[in-house]
């Protein structure tokens, strides 16, 4: 009997550190958690320094670049690609205050979640029917011509997935409490920290582009 207990003795030295292994190893590998622009908006530091995956469409200007929701337009967060661009459109912006990164269970600092841009098909897609959309949003303010230009814009949506960075709940709730008139106090994310959160893609998926003035005339067509 004393022989078998000293055999098995070794095989449990190695069993417990490969289980312990596996455990952390589950944690480092978990994927991103499905939510919503809608509910990163309305509960930033909660999605602090997460890997999301979030379906949204993208709208862009020459200041802003966003990522919104059908069910909660007025809800936006900023939209930033992992390294460091922004979308079709957008020309020129000042960052806010607000950092990346978050806290352990201690307060001590933590680095952000690393992201890095995945450039596939998916992404060529999404950036292709931008430009498209940017394209046909300049030439809309033109000059007419003998041959008109396709002014056709398009409503982008996709899935993305990416690290949120968001403020604190301090910061959040007094951003609730001001109002249009209050001043900024660049303490977000995003042109002028005016974001109380932001998105930075790493991928995108199941990219769905649709011509805008087909949007419009289903609007206007009596229910």
């Amino acid at each position: 009997m004393k022989i078998v207990h000293l055999s098995i003795l070794p095989f449990l030295a190695l069993a417990v550190p490969l289980a312990y292994g596996q455990k952390a190893a589950s944690k480092t590998q978990r994927g991103p958690v499905e939510t919503t622009a809608c509910k990163i908006f309305d509960d930033p530091s909660g999605h602090n320094n997460k890997l999301v995956k979030v379906r949204g469409y993208v709208d862009a200007s020459s200041e802003y670049s966003l990522l919104l929701d059908e069910h909660c337009t007025e809800k936006q967060i900023w939209f930033a690609f992992a390294d460091g661009s922004g979308l079709p459109l957008l020309q020129a912006y000042v960052n806010g205050y607000g950092t990346a990164g978050g806290k352990d269970s201690k307060g001590r600092p933590t680095p952000p979640i690393p992201v890095r841009l995945v450039r596939d098909e998916s992404f060529a897609e999404l950036v292709r029917y931008l430009k498209l959309s940017a394209k046909g949003a300049a030439c809309a303010d033109g000059l007419p011509t003998a041959s008109p230009p396709d002014c056709t814009t398009y409503h982008v949506t996709a899935t993305f997935t990416g690290r949120v960075d968001g403020v604190s709940k301090l910061i959040h709730a007094a951003h609730v409490r001001q109002s249009a008139r209050d001043q900024i106090d660049w303490k977000g994310f995003g042109h002028m920290g005016m974001f109380d959160a932001q998105i930075v893609v790493q991928s995108v998926e199941n990219v769905l582009a649709v011509d805008e003035s087909e949007l419009r005339k289903a609007a206007t067509k009596p229910q």
